[in-house]
């Protein structure tokens, strides 16, 4: 059986999905093509997650990023990721989908992060901030 992106084994016939396995992992699910993600939040922070996690097990940097599963412990407005990047780099990431907006209280805190010259990015995907992520490995 052969990987095949996702998006092409959901167009496949019954026949030929059972000759192919759907690739899942989290690099080719943040690939997927789709460019409006709306509503996708939760999945997108899901995948980036996971790509997350296999760079942590790498020892490649130190993800602190928002479980899906729970409420958040940490300061509310603070960005849904902080990633400790090699060279003693940080990188601040709100995730936010097409049709995502910021809170009052998020739009707070970048402003004071800001102040702190700390910048804040705002990816509309998964596949985004990976991309982002990879120019600072």
């Amino acid at each position: 059986m052969s990987l095949v992106p996702r998006h092409i084994w959901n167009r496949m016939s019954p026949q030929d999905q059972a000759l192919h396995t759907p690739d899942d992992t989290p690099e080719q699910l943040a690939r997927e093509p789709n460019p409006d993600f709306a509503g996708q939040e939760l999945k997108q922070q899901k995948i980036l997650n996971n790509w997350l996690n296999l760079r942590l097990a790498e020892r490649k940097l130190w993800p602190i990023n928002p479980r899906s599963d729970k409420a958040s412990t940490i300061r509310r407005g603070h960005p849904d990721y902080s990633v400790f990047l090699p060279r003693g780099q940080l990188l601040l990431m709100e995730m936010k989908v097409a049709g995502g907006t910021l809170s009052a209280v998020q739009l707070d805190a970048i402003g004071i992060l800001s102040e702190l010259e700390h910048e804040v990015i705002i990816p509309a995907s998964a596949y985004e901030a990976i991309r982002l992520i990879e120019r600072f490995l």
